[in-house]
């Protein structure tokens, strides 16, 4: 028992001591503008896949430090020879930060779940894996199913932080 309670306290210590050096998702609040393309299909071969592309604003701030970040997300895109919108929640899982040696780190990936309200009565549900390279540029792809219109939509995001970083204090200020 005593083995098994050391061994449990050594583990928890790592994880802590790994969350403090741990750059990516500090808490903080973050915003990104993301262009997006893809496609919207319902896997019929008698109709056509169409296209979907469109600017999301997506501003976030840290619930939980080094882990979990919620935040919505305000979409306007162009599909079926319309422009439309979408607006709802959506959390980011981070995964995996990817160290630089002394440097910090140099990007970390995250999962991202979405619910989002349409303007012409889609219920998109879903999300995606990205790369978030230097805490400025974000990379990924995303698979969100509609259950009101029976579709699928497939895309490709890229986008930038535009919301300004926090400086972080010196030994000598």
């Amino acid at each position: 028992m005593k083995q098994f309670l050391l061994l449990s306290f050594i583990i928890a210590s790592s994880f802590r001591l790994a969350a403090q050096s741990d750059p990516e998702f500090p808490k903080e609040f973050i915003m990104h503008l993301k262009l997006h393309n893809g496609m919207v299909t319902n896997f019929n071969s008698r109709s056509p896949d169409v296209y979907v592309g469109g600017v999301q604003l997506v501003p976030q701030y840290t619930l939980i430090a080094h882990k979990l970040r919620g935040g919505i997300i305000a979409d306007m895109f162009y599909t079926g020879k319309k422009f439309q919108a979408a607006f709802g929640p959506t959390v980011s899982l981070k995964l995996k930060t990817i160290h630089a040696g002394p440097l910090g780190s140099a990007a970390n990936i995250h999962m991202n779940f979405d619910y989002l309200f349409g303007t012409e009565k889609e219920r998109l549900v879903g999300g995606g894996i990205n790369a978030d390279v230097l805490n400025w540029v974000v990379i990924g792809l995303s698979a969100h199913r509609d259950y009101n219109l029976n579709t699928w939509w497939f895309q490709n995001t890229v986008g930038i932080r535009i919301s300004k970083l926090k400086k972080k204090k010196g030994v000598f200020d």
